[in-house]
């Protein structure tokens, strides 16, 4: 694999870990902030609050988890490099909602076409990234 792909797949990892355990810790102990942090964000607008933030703590949680595990394959690549194929997953199925539910997304929480896009490119990169540098351990 280029040094240079090498180097990109483990700075969108551990941004990718990093972004999961900040904002799964956003979501599990300060909710109310987690709303006004996703409304930057993503431009994300829910219409019900008090449901939502009683969710965000579950979600938390499991983006925590997620940014653990990611750092493990960062301490040890060799070790845990297939766990970018799960990872790859996750950003496909993120990328599948995205795309399937974007008049949903506009209408209901108004996040924008720019917004919607701006993060199915960066999740394409991920599996670009962590699907690219698995198979090449492999």
């Amino acid at each position: 694999m280029p040094a240079v792909l090498e180097i990109a797949t483990l700075i969108y990892l551990f941004l990718f870990s990093c972004y999961h355990i900040i904002t799964g810790v956003i979501s599990v102990f300060f909710p109310n902030f987690a709303l006004r942090f996703y409304r930057i964000l993503y431009g994300f607008h829910p219409k019900e609050t008090e449901q939502l933030k009683m969710t965000l703590r579950p979600w938390g949680n499991f983006a925590i988890a997620i940014g653990v595990i990611g750092f493990m394959v960062l301490y040890n690549m060799d070790k845990f490099f297939l766990i970018l194929f799960p990872f790859a997953l996750l950003l496909l199925i993120r990328i599948g909602y995205r795309l399937k539910l974007r008049s949903q997304l506009y209408r209901d929480l108004k996040v924008t076409k720019v917004q919607n896009w701006r993060m199915i490119i960066i999740q394409l990169l991920g599996i670009i990234l962590f699907t690219w540098f698995a198979f090449s351990l492999v």
